[in-house]
């Protein structure tokens, strides 16, 4: 794997959550996710601060931008959806200028308005509001009266109709990923470190195209800072998934003899021996326990998700034939395969998590002698029973041979482009119609990374754009309804 960035540095071990080893039943199958019908719409407010907090920030999607109005009482945002369409709840998530007094309003002709919600005594935060549904076509904020000296100010204001799931025939997440509804390949975006900002790399690829990654992908991450900020990837996460994206789920982490917190070279990047593998994969063993106690962790976050009706798609170990990784390197049953196993089976039937969509992961590395890609991949499989996807990291060099040996080493089952570089192109995915997704990482899709591709981008802005508008390429607003 090609990766640069990671914080160097060793710190103290965080505090980390822990929940009871119990099995957790699984909840009732989640309703589908519905679609924020103000993502991108026409807004009119009563008042900007300035240019910089203009009022499209409330409904981009993007937890980093807001709308701020001028100080004063009695403001309003204003979002017509273009037709009148049935709406039942809001999303409002303030900014610390939050509203102690406000009410939630709606209208079909942006003259007669309803008041379909009250706060006379606000906390500000995050909040989701539901009420009977009605008919509108604008969905009004009317801001009352200030909790602080400020403005008004909004990260984001979004529309939904909770009853409906957003309209439409609903599609779950795997079976779109198997071809049902799919129209092309769905282009996704990783966010690696910081965790404090989950959505930058998404971000930074609307800034290039006008267009989000219908796939929002996440990690769980090593250093303080983003131990620390585990909470606020998991409630990014939610968001996107509530905005219509698929969420995928990462975990770069230390290696079970350290602490959660830790460096990329030496922790992340380091060795076990023979003897500590073993220990890892034997149950009982002093770093199996440790493993297990570590996975006690991250089942919190995951069930958080699962409460929510957010599935995911779980890689808890990418690039398994990428010697490199503590995790990664040993072919066969008890290599790399043997961990990913215990790690299914703690988490489904130990930990009783069912919204996870298993990604087995490896990389397009050249394979060893009297080997081919195919047979290489093979020697790292778990079984065909503990995995939903099969995924290959391909930086640069896509091929019809690694396409092929995808197929070959998954059958029927979905394949996927894990990881890029360089982004594949319409034409080449119209050639390889059977890679279910294909995810960029992080800065490599778009900026100069030091020591590669002779020190220029791998794309182009020009290239990512035609990728992001092919119609063999789908979109975050080109999605289904999913669940």
């Amino acid at each position: 794997m090609k990766k640069t960035g990671w914080n160097l540095v060793l710190v103290f071990m965080a505090i980390v959550m822990l929940v009871s080893a119990t099995s957790i039943q699984p909840p009732p199958k989640a309703a589908a996710a519905p679609i924020n019908m103000a993502y991108g719409k026409p807004v009119q407010v009563s008042s900007t601060e300035n240019a910089s907090y203009s009022a499209p920030n409330a409904v981009d999607a993007n937890g980093n931008t807001r709308w701020s109005s001028s100080y004063a009482d009695q403001q309003y945002l204003i979002v017509d959806l273009g037709s009148a369409q049935t709406v039942s709840s809001v999303r409002i998530s303030w900014e610390a200028a939050y509203a102690r007094q406000f009410q939630i309003q709606t209208s079909t002709n942006n003259s007669t308005w309803n008041t379909v919600y009250s706060n006379y005594n606000a906390a500000g935060g995050s909040q989701t509001i539901h009420f009977s549904a009605v008919s509108a076509r604008y969905v009004k904020i009317y801001m009352i009266q200030r909790a602080t000296s400020y403005g008004f100010s909004l990260w984001e204001f979004e529309i939904y109709d909770t009853g409906s799931g957003g309209g439409g025939e609903t599609i779950g997440v795997l079976d779109y990923l198997r071809g049902v509804g799919r129209t092309g390949t769905i282009i996704g975006q990783h966010n690696r470190e910081p965790n404090s900002n989950p959505s930058y790399y998404t971000n930074q690829i609307y800034n290039r195209t006008g267009k989000y990654p219908a796939l929002w992908s996440g990690d769980f991450l090593f250093s303080q800072s983003d131990v620390d900020n585990r909470w606020t990837m998991i409630y990014e996460a939610e968001r996107q998934w509530y905005n219509g994206a698929i969420i995928n789920l990462m975990l770069h982490v230390t290696n079970p003899k350290q602490g959660e917190v830790g460096a990329w070279q030496g922790g992340v990047v380091s060795d076990l021996t023979d003897s500590e593998w073993s220990s890892l994969i034997t149950n009982g063993g002093t770093l199996n326990s440790a493993w297990k106690k570590r996975l006690d962790t991250y089942a919190t976050y995951l069930q958080y998700l699962e409460d929510r009706g957010v599935p995911v798609l779980f890689r808890p170990f990418h690039e398994m034939n990428q010697g490199i990784f503590w995790w990664a390197g040993r072919s066969g049953a008890n290599g790399t395969a043997a961990l990913y196993r215990l790690t299914h089976d703690y988490l489904e039937y130990t930990k009783g998590l069912s919204n996870l969509i298993w990604v087995w992961d490896m990389q397009d590395l050249a394979p060893p002698s009297g080997k081919t890609f195919a047979t290489d991949w093979a020697s790292y499989n778990p079984g065909s029973s503990y995995w939903d996807v099969f995924a290959v990291d391909i930086y640069e060099g896509l091929t019809m041979e690694k396409y092929n040996a995808a197929i070959a080493v998954a059958g029927e089952k979905p394949i996927a482009i894990g990881e890029f570089a360089k982004m594949p192109t319409p034409s080449q995915l119209q050639q390889m119609p059977r890679w279910a997704f294909a995810m960029g990482w992080a800065e490599w899709v778009y900026a100069v990374v030091p020591g590669q591709n002779n020190n220029q981008p791998f794309n182009t802005t020009s290239e990512i754009q035609a990728t992001y508008y092919a119609a063999n390429v789908v979109t975050l607003d080109e999605l289904p309804s999913l669940q």
